[in-house]
């Protein structure tokens, strides 16, 4: 490959790395040109893009940036896995492609949070819940108190205007 090209694919990958937060690693090979092109669709509709890159050129943009995986990591193909999404979400979407597919796509690594992950802990990344996941259970465990709390409040304040209401209603009758 040429030299003018190998730099140019080189900017284009640090571009792409500083605009991305966290990422994924994959191996892509056994799969055909289809569930390639059906695996990078799906990704695409999560938010996500593949890319491949060759390997040389990965370590050594990702070196740059003082992120360094361990040696296994770039051997075979690897494909780059970036996009809006965290790294969680992005696992669990490739988990879930595996499954509805049967094909294996083994996770060879990632960063999370500047974190960079073997492919143990990225496959670990799956069984983790997500941020807005989090979020969500955050929100609930909170909400459901707050809900109940309202809940009595409002039937004692309906408690009170019912109690008020008797009073007056004997008052009047006394006053008659």
């Amino acid at each position: 490959m040429a030299r003018r090209l190998k730099v140019m694919m080189a900017d284009q990958l640090r571009q792409r790395l500083d605009d991305a937060g966290d990422l994924l690693l994959v191996d892509f090979s056994g799969l055909n040109s289809e569930e390639d092109f059906v695996a990078r669709k799906e990704l695409r509709a999560d938010g996500l893009a593949i890319g491949v890159v060759k390997n040389s050129i990965l370590r050594r943009v990702l070196e740059e940036k003082g992120t360094e995986f361990p040696a296994e990591t770039y051997a075979g193909p690897v494909a780059l896995v970036l996009g809006d999404a965290d790294a969680i979400t992005a696992s669990k979407s490739i988990a879930g492609w595996r499954a509805r597919n049967g094909k294996v796509m083994a996770l060879k690594g990632g960063m999370l949070d500047g974190e960079v992950l073997g492919p143990a802990a990225a496959e670990q990344l799956v069984k983790m819940l997500s941020f807005q996941e989090t979020r969500a259970a955050v929100v609930s465990a909170i909400a459901g108190p707050l809900t109940s709390l309202v809940a009595i409040t409002q039937n004692l304040l309906t408690g009170i205007s019912g109690v008020v209401q008797a009073i007056a209603d004997k008052k009047n009758k006394e006053g008659e």
